[in-house]
């Protein structure tokens, strides 16, 4: 998270004319960079809940929930700017931090139930509610929020960044999601147990934001 801020500052307080930037292949590059490292969080998730049984369609369900959180978090950062901090800089994190960590504790009992019961893990035969993915997806895109404000403050040309944000957001998902498949696989419960320390740790880091 913290490095996620450090690059942002080090790139907005470079440009000093962002129009004329846009004009050449630094503007492009400095577009994929931060697309490329807001979807970390967004790999890490799905990598994470990806050990349930998944179609096709609940996939693109869950990429297209990522990619859409991230990129409409960043708009509204962008729109809103300072304001938006002013009000939740005391409490955001621990919001974040309470959303992922109520996830993780709900895949640990599960990867646990069913190491102790094999039968309750051949019924798990569902992959997780739309209403946990929307949970994911949101915490794990406070980044996006503290990324819009300080593209809004250099005036930047928002739209090319919301797009590479959420494409990549989406894209990653959907890497997580089919890695974690092969993985599950051999591991079974016990990656619904690792995915749920990974939540786990990333609700912690949210602390430090």
């Amino acid at each position: 998270m913290r490095l996620t801020l450090v690059f942002i500052y080090a790139v907005l307080s470079h440009v000093q004319r962002p129009t004329a930037l846009c004009k050449g292949g630094a503007f492009m590059i400095e577009v994929i960079v931060l697309g490329l490292i807001l979807s970390a969080d967004s790999f890490s998730a799905a990598l994470a809940m990806g050990s349930r049984p998944f179609s096709r369609k609940e996939a693109l369900r869950f990429a297209f929930s990522s990619g859409g959180a991230e990129a409409l978090v960043t708009l509204l950062g962008f729109i809103a700017g300072s304001q938006i901090i002013a009000y939740i800089a005391d409490f955001d994190h621990w919001i974040a931090f309470g959303l992922l960590a109520a996830v993780a504790i709900h895949m640990a009992h599960e990867g646990i139930s069913a190491l102790r019961s094999p039968e309750a893990s051949e019924e798990a035969t569902e992959f997780h509610s739309f209403t946990k993915v929307l949970i994911v997806s949101f915490a794990t895109s406070l980044d996006a929020l503290g990324v819009g404000i300080s593209l809004g403050i250099a005036n930047k040309s928002i739209g090319y960044y919301v797009v590479s944000i959420g494409v990549f957001a989406f894209v990653t998902t959907l890497i997580g999601l089919y890695l974690a498949r092969r993985l599950s696989d051999k591991m079974g419960p016990v990656f619904t147990l690792v995915g749920s320390v990974i939540l786990g740790a990333m609700s912690i880091q949210m602390l430090s934001i």
